[in-house]
């Protein structure tokens, strides 16, 4: 694909989620509406792997269900909440 049937797509995309948008805001969330919505969020998942970049809908159309990358540090965290907790799948911790 070239870039400029890339960009066609992208913004047929951003159109396509701005109507379901719609639909989901009048219709209610019916399993109908659901299901269109995943079928484009899988669609949109397999254009990125096609593009090689994201496509970013959620801006454009004023949906609120965007996706939003929330980045996690790998540095040390503080061990105090969490020495109570039971390590999920292999039992608590024996005392």
């Amino acid at each position: 694909m070239t870039n400029v049937e890339l960009a066609h797509l992208r913004g047929a995309l951003v159109e396509l989620r701005c109507s379901l948008e719609s639909l989901r805001l009048a219709d209610g969330d019916s399993p109908y509406v659901r299901r269109l919505m995943n079928d484009l969020d899988r669609f949109q998942l397999d254009m990125e792997d096609v593009s090689g970049a994201g496509v970013r809908t959620s801006a454009l159309c004023g949906s609120r269900r965007g996706r939003e990358v929330v980045r996690i540090s790998d540095g040390p965290y503080h061990h105090v909440p969490w020495q109570d907790a039971d390590d999920e799948g292999i039992g608590g911790h024996r005392r």
